[in-house]
């Protein structure tokens, strides 16, 4: 081979690998980057905590859901604990007390306890909240245009009933009808009114989620 040409080779085989070697040394490895777990946000955060510290019992609410006459209570009481959970505990004298307590007369509210229909179901709906098994009474009143629901989901703890109750208001939002053409603040007041009817169900259900005993 041709002596220039080897040199001539071996220069071009030099730079080849030095130009190599400066591309491999400076080019920029982008850093391993680590993606951080999604944190789902808490839907009740920031709501108001009511206790019953003698039961060890909590749960969470928004404080401007309820009406302020109808903020949830947890109520306790003596009742026929022995039969729970096999069948609902009878939760009226629980009721009557607490009724009493708000300025009811007794006889009356005696009396329409007595009516079959004053509960929605009577027997009470057995249901278990974090695993814990409940059963839920309903009573409904209108007024005014508004229908309010009561409910009240007892259970036993150490031989005595606890009740939760509070009472859900939801307007008529028919008495916004018929839209008037143009009426802007009509308009917002009715898609308003329709949008808290409808979401009342999913605040409930996560109010319930919120039941917990905290001693167990």
């Amino acid at each position: 081979m041709n002596k220039k040409l080897l040199i001539f080779l071996v220069i071009a085989l030099v730079l080849i690998l030095g130009f190599g070697y400066y591309i491999i040394s400076n080019a920029k490895i982008p850093a391993t980057q680590s993606i951080p777990f999604a944190v789902t946000p808490d839907p009740t955060a920031g709501w108001k905590v009511a206790k019953n510290a003698q039961l060890g019992f909590e749960l969470k609410y928004p404080v401007d859901f309820f009406d302020v006459i109808h903020q949830p209570e947890i109520l306790t009481g003596n009742c026929n604990s022995n039969v729970f959970p096999e069948s609902c505990p009878n939760i009226n004298d629980i009721v009557i007390q607490q009724q009493v307590a708000a300025g009811g007369d007794v006889n009356a509210i005696k009396s329409n306890l007595s009516y079959p229909s004053y509960w929605k179901n009577p027997s009470g709906d057995k249901l278990t909240i974090n695993n814990v098994p409940y059963c839920l009474y309903q009573n409904q009143d209108a007024a005014m245009m508004h229908s309010y629901n009561s409910y009240y989901y007892a259970t036993v703890s150490n031989g005595q009933c606890l009740v939760v109750n509070f009472t859900t208001s939801t307007t008529n939002c028919d008495a916004y009808l018929p839209l008037e053409a143009g009426n802007t603040a009509q308009a917002t007041s009715y898609n308003n009114c329709v949008r808290t009817n409808k979401n009342q169900p999913n605040i409930l259900s996560q109010i319930v989620s919120t039941f917990k005993f905290t001693n167990k």
